[in-house]
């Protein structure tokens, strides 16, 4: 028999996910009441796939707000390769953001979010590529590691482990899946994780949820079938409608989608072990019969249910504690623990408990000081008594009687040792491991959705007798005037905060302007602490070495910004080679120095907590010759990149364009007007404004439309180019891929540079996304290109003379390739500006 003393830590269950970055969860009498009934249910589903906004949400919203079952899903990556609607970040922030979509549509649907260490390295074509890139035996790994812990009842994935999943993770997800229904009870696989408390489990069967989208319909008549449309009066949404809410966090991804209700039928088909014929926990036990000793322990749910008063839950502590206390004294086991929590929790909910830490800034500095404000209130009238608090260095014993209603809260200073390490998402604390997975050791945090919060406050309670406890992460709790009352993480940051720009320098810009022939790297660092007269050294690293180095003083304040401009071609050495630099700042106080140099990264939108990670900033030196013709650009923002950024180092003289801009005086002053990426998918002034555009074009001007997605460009209802054409998805996935030259004299792959195969070298990512197809004759396409054992296309890159102008649209990945300092792209970019009028 365990003590009957408890600790409730929130941040490990599904409905505070991530509380420390939400304002807290409530709970009415109807949340407390499907709670206690689920108490009786002890069966458990895990989902399986490779992506946010990959699971079925509706299908999780029915296991665990319907059938209650302890549901979780496992999404191999975090989404970091995907394509952004919301923003230009790209890459590891994007994962960051649909780590926290991810999060948000879990707290709507009530399943947990768990994550193995694969990195969404963009699409992939083949399982064989995907396990390459990850690292099969890796993953692998992550994912009996999952089952291990989570000891479903039965595993479910959402894709075939065939070409049918219609993308390599797709596929590979289902394999992985498969693979480790079969191993998890094997001790003799990955016997290192069993000293970490799991054990071998075998989940009675695995299966397929097929599917009817995208062109493909996998489901058939003789499938087994769950009927998921069903209407929850205790909730007053049916499984359809929580499901369209969960789906509509995937706001990055623009999955907003109409709340779905009626009847909903979801097909599967068994991969693995006994197939079901009615139910699909046939053969399972999911009531307290699968633990001995555990048929009292239903009779006294049942009693506790039977008894609930909406109006007085409160009423219901005494039995949840006689409860509580029943439960601990039988045999430890994985369900005896999950319920022995739900208990914990619904005591809480029931008595009105609120407790929180709170802070007035989101940022903590190391060597500083924070205030914290601890509250505490018993919102509903039955006996608690607060023992003590602990955080930091408080361990404070208060033994105070709680009364009803009544606000209990002081506020005390704590000191942050200078030595305190950064708050960083456990997952970035080193880099990518070969570019395909996260580097993360530690195996009791795999399969995390998050890390743990920088600091945490303990309020110790007595309830009837029985003692626990409430771990409740520090926030940032402050009032917006018109967003209202907002929580927001508490995260450790550095004294000094280092950042370089731009990203890329191009050095041997043709025939340059003021800016191309004497650029700069200018090193900002931002100091977190007050002193006066510091001795500063800036110092220029490629790799180890440093290739500059200034020294100066400075009177430091909380908050101040330092910058050092350094002119690259008198400052750098002749000789030093194209490549990467990194800045370094090293503060000397009271005889010690310390050197810092990471930026502090910090991603802001409104549906999701304010996420900050920290990262070594860089700049990368480009010393290739780059020619260029034309001045000035037009650029027309689509769903977020960092084109007109770079076209800025370029030397170019860009002008971000709205709809009010686009006006047929206006856009004489031109050389060309590019449009972002999926800029037709998210403005509808586009299509308004095709006949100005189309005009432009035709008394000489050059537009460059970068990629869409929209089906409707085929049909006409989105306008864009001056001849019929269309857009689909076929993609060139491998950044090697093979690139012929079809139209070796064009002006394109000729002027002002000459492109060759050679600047299809060093690509990262991919080539190129939504190729377009025309048969119209007025379309030529100057390259064509292939991923290995593919037919080639020649879509990426299609143009049109008009009129005097030229039209293009490409879907080559400039996005991704112009701020990863990829010297072809710039190369190529700057000939589709300067196309000659005709």
């Amino acid at each position: 028999m365990r003590k009957a003393c408890f600790a409730i830590f929130f941040l490990l269950t599904f409905h505070f996910s991530v509380v420390f970055a939400q304002a807290p969860a409530t709970y009415n009498s109807a949340d407390i009441y499907m709670q206690l009934k689920k108490l009786n249910v002890l069966g458990s589903v895990l989902y399986i796939a490779a992506h946010p906004d990959d699971e079925n949400t509706r299908l999780l919203a029915y296991f665990s707000k319907g059938k209650q079952y302890r549901t979780g899903y496992l999404s191999l990556t975090r989404g970091d390769g995907g394509q952004n609607l919301i923003g230009d970040e790209q890459g590891i922030e994007l994962g960051l953001i649909r780590t926290q979509e991810l999060l948000s549509a879990r707290r709507i649907d009530g399943a947990e979010q768990f994550f193995s260490r694969a990195y969404d390295f963009g699409f992939s074509k083949s399982a064989d590529e995907a396990l390459r890139f990850w690292g099969h035996d890796k993953i692998l790994s992550d994912v009996v590691w999952m089952i291990r812990k989570f000891q479903p009842d039965v595993i479910i994935t959402r894709f075939p482990g065939d070409a049918r999943a219609g993308h390599g993770h797709h596929w590979a997800s289902s394999l992985l899946a498969n693979e480790a229904f079969k191993i998890a009870a094997d001790p003799t696989k990955f016997p290192e994780q069993f000293k970490y408390g799991v054990q071998p489990w075998q989940p009675k069967r695995i299966l397929w949820n097929t599917f009817n989208f995208g062109g493909t319909n996998t489901t058939a008549p003789d499938q087994f079938k769950i009927e998921v449309g069903t209407f929850n009066p205790l909730l007053g949404k049916g499984y359809g409608e929580i499901a369209s809410e969960s789906r509509s966090q995937h706001k990055s991804q623009g999955f907003g989608i109409p709340r779905g209700r009626g009847a909903a039928t979801e097909f599967f088909t068994t991969t693995g072990g006994d197939a079901p014929k009615d139910d699909l926990m046939e053969g399972i036990v999911t009531s307290w019969a699968r633990v001995d000793g555990g048929a009292a322990i239903e009779q006294k749910v049942n009693d506790i249910v039977g008894h609930f008063d909406f109006e007085h839950p409160e009423n219901s502590v005494p039995a949840l504690t006689q409860l509580y206390q029943a439960i601990d004294k039988l045999p430890a086991g994985y369900w005896i623990d999950k319920k022995l929590d739900e208990v914990k929790q619904l005591m809480i909910q029931c008595s009105g408990l609120f407790a929180e830490a709170t802070t007035n800034g989101e940022y903590l500095t190391a060597g500083d000081s924070i205030r914290v404000n601890f509250f505490v209130n018993k919102q509903n009238n039955t006996p608690v008594q607060l023992d003590n608090i602990s955080f930091i260095n408080l361990d404070s014993t208060l033994n105070i009687a709680l009364p009803y209603n009544q606000n209990i809260n002081f506020t005390k200073t704590f000191g942050i040792p200078v030595t305190t390490g950064v708050t960083q998402p456990y997952w970035l604390a080193k880099p990518l491991d070969n570019g395909g997975s996260f580097d993360v050791q530690d195996q009791a945090v795999i399969g995390s959705a998050q890390g743990t919060p920088a600091y945490s406050a303990v309020f110790n309670f007595s309830i009837n007798g029985a003692k626990f406890s409430i771990t409740k992460p520090l926030q940032a709790k402050y009032t917006d005037a018109v967003k209202g009352e907002l929580y927001q993480p508490a995260i450790v940051t550095a004294p000094v905060i280092v950042s370089m720009s731009p990203t890329v320098i191009l050095t041997n810009i043709k025939p340059g302007t003021a800016h191309t022939a004497n650029p700069l790297i200018q090193v900002k660092y931002k100091t977190n602490f007050a002193a006066r007269q510091v001795p500063v050294t800036i110092k220029l690293l490629q790799g180890t070495t440093a290739v500059f180095s200034k020294d100066t003083t400075i009177n430091a304040d909380a908050g101040r910004e330092f910058e050092t401009d350094i002119p690259v071609k008198k400052a750098l050495p002749n000789n030093m080679a194209a490549g990467t630099l990194t800045a370094e700042v090293s503060i000397t106080q009271n005889g010690q120095s310390l050197a810092y140099s990471k930026y502090l990264r910090t991603i802001q939108y409104d549906h999701i907590p304010h996420i900050n990670y920290f990262l070594p900033d860089s700049v990368k030196v480009v010393n290739e010759e780059i020619k260029t013709v034309g001045q000035r650009i037009g650029y027309i923002n689509g769903a977020g990149d960092k084109v007109a950024p770079d076209l800025v180092q370029m030397g170019y003289d860009v002008k971000i364009l709205t709809a009010a801009d686009i006006t047929d005086e206006n856009l004489k002053q031109f050389d060309a007007i590019i449009t972002g990426v999926r800029a037709y998918d998210v403005d509808d002034f586009l299509t308004a404004k095709y006949d100005v555009l189309m005009r432009y074009v035709q008394n000489g001007g050059n537009l460059i439309v970068q990629y869409n997605r929209s089906n409707q460009i085929a049909s006409g209802q989105i306008k864009v180019g001056p001849y019929p054409f269309g857009v689909n998805g076929a993609r060139i996935t491998d950044e090697n891929a093979e690139v012929h030259i079809l139209l070796p004299d064009n002006p394109v792959l000729n002027y002002p540079n000459k492109i060759t195969v050679d600047d299809f070298k060093g690509w990262v990512q991919e080539r190129s996304i939504y190729h377009a197809v025309t048969n119209n004759p007025n379309y030529i396409a100057p390259i064509a290109m292939h991923d290995p054992n593919e037919q080639e296309t020649s879509g990426s890159l299609i143009m049109a003379k008009y009129g005097k102008g030229n039209f293009v649209y490409t879907g080559i990945v400039f996005f991704r390739e112009l701020p990863a300092g990829v010297n072809g792209a710039y190369r190529l970019m700057a000939n589709l500006i300067a196309l000659p009028k005709n």
